[in-house]
């Protein structure tokens, strides 16, 4: 995928501190997707599509309880598949970037009751990104217009298990990157005395969910600039296998430029 030249943006506003709570939102009309391309970020997204941070992340909170209620209704429309790739076809209006696990048992599609067009996922063992993931999310925010990033890891994670059972000895092969990119979890999240290792698992996979989510946002100034500008929330979440559920954690507060280097 080659990117386009990328535009900071340089509004700077605080985003809120406090814990965000998805309204429940009902599922709106069906529009046809719209194949006709602005000059600057892509393609007309679709008439119900969220136009804001907070719109989309209550979509995707109404999508999820949809899926965990059993009532999934815009992946289970096949009718309009033909006319839904037809569309398509003229590009693309993601408004949201679902940064998740290369899990099997994590569908974010359906988990999230979104069809085609509306998603841009990213998928990294431990939902640890790479340059590649971090180009591939400030390619969809500057380019494409999504709203939003969620950073989502799941229960019963293997790639964080792994790294805690390895406890600092080499994985073999590649599977070092996988430590590489969890540098930090484990002392930042060690294991209480009373706490047995389901349990630490559990805070490890909220606590990784949390740092790599601040670690996309820490090495982009782009996103950063974006997400100042309250054009973009990056929130970590965190899926749960058993019950469906996706439980959101607050948008990360964000200043726009560099680092300040110490």
């Amino acid at each position: 995928m080659r990117l386009l030249p990328l535009l900071l943006a340089t509004t700077a506003v605080a985003l809120p501190a406090e814990e965000h709570a998805a309204p429940a939102a009902k599922a709106k009309p069906k529009a046809a997707v719209q194949a006709s391309a602005p000059a600057t970020h892509g393609p007309a997204p679709t008439a119900d599509a969220p136009d804001s941070p907070s719109a989309a992340l209550a979509e995707l909170s109404a999508g999820n309880a949809r899926f965990v209620a059993g009532k999934r209704t815009r992946t289970l429309d096949s009718g309009r598949d033909a006319a839904m790739r037809a569309a398509l076809v003229g590009g693309q209006a993601p408004f949201a970037v679902i940064l998740t696990c290369s899990d099997s048992r994590v569908p974010d599609a359906l988990l999230f009751d979104q069809e085609a067009g509306r998603l841009f996922t990213i998928r990294e063992a431990g939902n640890a990104p790479d340059l590649q993931g971090i180009a591939s999310a400030e390619y969809a925010a500057e380019h494409l217009g999504s709203k939003l990033i969620v950073v989502m890891g799941h229960s019963s994670c293997g790639a964080v298990k792994a790294v805690r059972e390895a406890n600092g000895k080499s994985l073999p092969g590649n599977l070092w990157a996988l430590q590489a990119g969890m540098a930090g979890l484990l002392e930042s999240t060690p294991q209480d005395p009373n706490e047995d290792a389901k349990a630490h698992l559990g805070r490890l996979e909220e606590a990784n969910a949390r740092r790599q989510a601040q670690a996309m946002l820490d090495r982009s100034a782009l996103l950063r600039d974006l997400a100042a500008g309250e054009k973009l929330w990056i929130v970590p979440a965190l899926y749960n296998l058993a019950s469906g559920k996706v439980q959101f954690f607050k948008p990360l507060a964000a200043v726009p430029g560099p680092l300040p280097h110490h």
